[in-house]
């Protein structure tokens, strides 16, 4: 993926988290959910109920994103 993901879409967003390898976890009684990645140390801890997708959810996938182009093993074979 060449561009940026710029989604309001929470399904589409949560969709994509899980499918990088994160885990959304409940947070119990607070209408909230928590993101956790193993390549963050910190988590993401936002309110569930909203419509739109969180700047610092979508920050992490773009991030996550490119960490996984640098990361591809096609840049091996041009060094």
């Amino acid at each position: 993926m060449n561009h940026a993901v710029h989604t309001s879409n929470v399904r589409k967003a949560k969709k994509i988290w899980i499918l990088l390898g994160g885990e959304m976890i409940a947070v119990r009684r607070t209408g909230e959910m928590r993101y956790v990645h193993s390549a963050f140390l910190d988590t993401i801890r936002a309110n569930d109920r909203r419509t739109d997708v969180p700047a610092v959810l979508l920050s992490r996938i773009n991030q996550l994103l490119r960490m996984k182009a640098a990361n591809d093993p096609i840049w091996d074979v041009v060094k």
